[in-house]
């Protein structure tokens, strides 16, 4: 099932919706990488994304070192239910040859918040891809009503504290134990702000 019909029979996103949550994106850099909600024949496509990130990036993203992620674990990431549960990823190539470079989802934890998670493969890192991507899933997730993402990371991730601090969004933080959690206000569309 492609992307767009497994988002129509879920009756979830508009064509509108659809265009600008899947349209390419152009990267610092000039490179440009296809995005797409995720499906759920991705669970295999997560695990060669998983085996190709650094031990330091799986201990970022799990908090703590898996060998490799279960394949029970790339079920459950690669089903959404577009409503409660939200996933894209950014991709390269095609059909066979198709390998997820990024990820950002979003799971539901009350009426208007979701906790939002990402992981960018190495060597894809820095490049825009984690807010780019971000910006599309609050759009997503704004018109289903959500105002707040809640976002946990370890205090030494810089990468994420980068994303997270820099998309224009209002946040507060919360620092305990070697861990923050960040709050961004996604009730309204990213306000233009001086890095």
């Amino acid at each position: 099932m492609t992307t767009c019909s497994a988002l129509q029979s879920e009756g979830a996103a508009t064509s509108a919706e659809r265009r600008r949550m899947e349209a390419p994106l152009m990267l610092v850099g000039g490179r440009v990488i296809e995005v797409r909600a995720i499906r759920p024949d991705d669970s295999e496509r997560l695990r060669a994304l998983f085996r190709r990130l650094s031990p330091e990036t799986v201990i970022f993203r799990f908090f703590r070192f898996l060998p490799d992620l279960p394949e029970a674990d790339a079920l459950a990431f690669a089903h959404v239910d577009y409503e409660n549960t939200m996933a894209l990823v950014a991709t390269t190539g095609a059909g066979a040859d198709e390998q997820i470079r990024a990820v950002v989802r979003y799971a539901r934890t009350d009426l208007e918040t979701a906790e939002v998670a990402f992981v960018v493969e190495d060597p894809w890192q820095g490049h825009g891809i984690a807010t780019a991507l971000l910006h599309r899933l609050a759009a997503y997730a704004r018109a289903r009503r959500f105002a707040t993402f809640t976002a946990l990371t370890m205090g030494d991730n810089t990468r994420m504290l980068d994303v997270l601090l820099h998309a224009r969004f209002p946040y507060t933080l919360t620092y305990m134990n070697g861990e923050i959690e960040a709050h961004l206000d996604i009730s309204a569309p990213e306000q233009v702000r001086p890095r």
